[in-house]
């Protein structure tokens, strides 16, 4: 009888062992931008990195182009909940949970790409991370931070801009982020937020005539066939990082947890690499089949814009006192 209920036992305790082994932990990763976009093949590079180092016991499915959310906010909210494992994508939105994070896309803050990576190896940054992860998500890679977009961002519109005063009137789209929308407000435009996947119908039916961001990204979604001028102030360097939920993280073991890390960072050499390929052949593309002209216009008049709207953004509020010079003391 005893050696019935061993044989029994030891049975049960085989398939339970089995069972675990041959487990599969599925996950959930959106992002805004389509999935031909250097941030969707990177996105889709992340995936396959974490089903390879896990050996086929993580999988993760890549929802693009808004199918989680169609703004980053709403995604954002839906990582901290648990509802969605990742948030692929920029900084942006972080700015309601820290003020801090609103100099990250304040135009012309930061001297050049340099003096931004900078800024994020800085114990500055990190602090503002730490204030981010303790409201429920996770920041993967931050012994390396790269995924740095190649292109310059800039104005796209249906009419040339060479400076400040050629914004005036001009109606432009925003994303739901409180320190742009107010810097191109006090620059001129009148601004307007829209989300990304409708903002191709917003220009062809007038409700916006322009857009900040890059040519690639427009050129994919067929906005440079109405906006046929872009501006390449340099108006920020946008940096992306895939973000986790903590309800997520704490299911990983400790081994689980550093290969997320790690498919971060090998995700960001990727992201590198077809950024700038993206980049050069998306530019050629827009000129050649859209007949896009890029404009190199001169910077001073828009650092000394950007002047009077540093001073503006921290005597309201929207930056803390002595944040934008803390950041340009960074070397």
């Amino acid at each position: 009888m005893r050696r019935a209920l061993l044989a029994i036992a030891v049975a049960a305790a085989s398939c339970v062992i089995g069972s675990e082994a041959g487990a599969q932990m599925k996950l959930k990763a959106g992002h805004i931008l389509p999935n031909t976009t250097d941030q969707g093949i990177a996105s889709e590079f992340f995936a396959q990195r974490i089903k390879e180092l896990s050996n086929g016991t993580i999988e993760v499915q890549v929802f693009h182009a808004g199918e989680l959310g169609k703004s980053m906010s709403a995604q954002l909210e839906n990582v901290v909940s648990g509802a969605q494992d990742f948030l692929i994508d920029t900084f942006d939105y972080f700015k309601a949970w820290d003020p801090r994070f609103g100099v990250v896309n304040t135009p012309f803050v930061f001297r050049d790409r340099a003096h931004f990576q900078s800024f994020l190896k800085s114990p500055l940054f990190a602090d503002m991370v730490g204030t981010l992860e303790k409201r429920g998500v996770v920041f993967l890679g931050k012994t390396n931070y790269n995924w740095l977009r190649a292109s310059d961002r800039g104005v796209l519109s249906k009419k040339p801009v060479f400076v400040p005063d050629d914004l005036k009137g001009m109606k432009m789209r925003m994303f739901q982020a409180e320190a742009p929308i107010k810097a191109w407000a006090a620059l001129g435009a009148n601004v307007q937020v829209i989300p990304w996947p409708d903002t191709y119908t917003a220009l062809v039916t007038g409700t916006v005539d322009s857009l900040t961001g890059v040519v690639s990204a427009s050129y994919l979604t067929k906005q440079t066939e109405i906006v046929r001028y872009f501006t390449n102030v340099q108006e920020y360097f946008q940096i992306i990082a895939p973000i986790m939920s903590e309800r997520t993280w704490k299911k990983l073991s400790p081994a689980q947890q550093d290969l997320m890390n790690k498919a971060a960072i090998d995700a960001g050499e990727k992201y590198l690499e077809i950024s700038r390929e993206e980049r050069d052949t998306m530019e050629y593309r827009a000129r050649v089949e859209h007949g896009v002209s890029i404009i190199q216009p001169p910077i001073k008049p828009w650092q000394d814009a950007a002047k009077a709207l540093h001073a503006k953004f921290e005597a309201e509020g929207v930056l803390p006192k002595g944040l934008i010079a803390e950041v340009q003391a960074i070397k």
